[in-house]
């Protein structure tokens, strides 16, 4: 190839392109300071329009709910994630709106699951509560619905329940999350940090084989998708499972709260400063195997990669 111009051109095929990307809305009640991202649900329609016209493929909607012991308003048509994935897709018929489908934003104790009076973990429940939750988001628009509680069982249980009520269109993305300290912006800003230890139900760094079961379950539960997090530090599962025969899905990674802040310096760092490690560092994840990648940083990434040409 040496250093003609004309050469490198005729090779290049462009590594990212907005399509790629997915914006994840956390959906707060008020305007109070927080360490990530926000947006009110005024402010979806208006926001998911904008990452239409910049030709972003997707947003992943989560938002605070009621929380009681029984999950709050988990199962209830009037929940905000309801009403803000009723708004995305309004204002943006043709793109992906994906959802979280847990309970971490509904209960008293800020945890992904139900107990019972002892407090024990209650499957069944979990299970009921979940699976009625993941039908009132399809019946609401939901393109992708996200099984994020990591419990024995949820993915078939989810898709189940949507195959047997005419949702057979409605795709599934499980979550598969690595134990992590970089969910705590995340966390902080939806007021879902746990009251006990939630890494009973993800998957310890130390054991990634553990994972790559974990994923082949979810597969042969019925996953369309798997979403993988913290996409920092699950690269080599990323790699592992794209040559995996029997997970032969498309891999989603997601940065987190904690990337987002560690590119960004929690939003302090010049955007013309953080662009091209942002794009560097997404390219290496397209590259890596991801189908797509759920990023804060979708709306810039968009912004830069519509404006400027790939550098040749």
């Amino acid at each position: 190839m040496r250093a003609r111009t004309a050469v490198r051109r005729f090779l290049h095929r462009e590594p990212l392109t907005p399509t790629d990307l997915c914006m994840p809305l956390l959906v707060r009640r008020g305007e109070t300071a927080s360490p990530v991202p926000t947006v009110t649900l005024d402010e979806v329609g208006p926001r998911v329009r904008e990452l239409a016209v910049l030709g972003v493929g997707a947003v992943k909607i989560f938002a605070e709910g009621e929380r009681d012991d029984q999950g709050g308003d988990a199962a209830s048509s009037d929940a905000p994630l309801i009403h803000a994935l009723q708004e995305a897709k309004t204002a943006a018929p043709d793109m992906a709106v994906m959802t979280e489908n847990c309970l971490c934003s509904h209960t008293r104790t800020r945890a992904c699951v139900l107990t019972d009076a002892q407090g024990r973990y209650d499957h069944a429940a979990t299970l009921d509560i979940l699976g009625a939750q993941a039908l009132l988001q399809a019946e609401a628009g939901a393109d992708v619905v996200g099984p994020a509680a990591m419990v024995d069982g949820l993915t078939g249980h989810v898709r189940a329940i949507l195959d047997g009520t005419g949702h057979r269109d409605v795709a599934l993305m499980p979550h598969l999350i690595m134990t992590s300290r970089m969910y705590d912006g995340y966390r902080t800003a939806m007021n879902a940090a746990p009251h006990g230890n939630r890494s009973a139900f993800q998957v310890h760094p130390s054991r990634p084989d553990q994972a790559v079961q974990v994923a082949r379950d979810m597969v042969a539960e019925g996953a369309d998708m798997i979403l993988l997090e913290p996409a920092l530090h699950t690269i080599d599962l990323l790699a592992r499972l794209g040559a995996d025969a029997k997970v032969n899905v498309p891999l989603v990674p997601f940065c987190v709260s904690g990337e987002w802040a560690q590119l960004t310096h929690s939003g302090t760092r010049p955007e013309n400063e953080f662009l091209p490690d942002l794009l560097e560092r997404l390219t290496v994840y397209i590259r890596s195997g991801a189908a797509a990648v759920i990023t804060y940083n979708a709306r810039e990434a968009a912004r830069q990669l519509t404006r400027v040409p790939w550098p040749r």
